[in-house]
């Protein structure tokens, strides 16, 4: 007999203080959250109330430079 187990990680879309992050399309670019915080959008195309935008500020592994993202430019790192 042969079972097959299926595993599945579960991604979370929230990002918390400390959780190690890469850009989703240079991935290069990675580092530790230092503060999640939310813009207001100023424009949209469709009709209904705008929502708040949620930022990212985290620091470089290499350099410590501070850089600041929108959320959905980066990739939670779970390695």
């Amino acid at each position: 007999k042969c079972f097959i187990i299926h595993c599945e990680v579960i991604m979370s879309n929230f990002l918390r203080e400390g959780d190690k992050v890469y850009m989703t399309h240079n991935m290069g670019v990675k580092g530790f959250v230092t503060e999640v915080f939310y813009r207001s959008v100023a424009a949209s195309i469709g009709p209904g109330t705008l929502s708040k935008q949620m930022w990212v500020k985290f620091r470089k592994h290499d350099t410590g430079e501070l850089l600041t993202a929108k959320r959905q430019d980066l990739t939670k790192d779970i390695t």
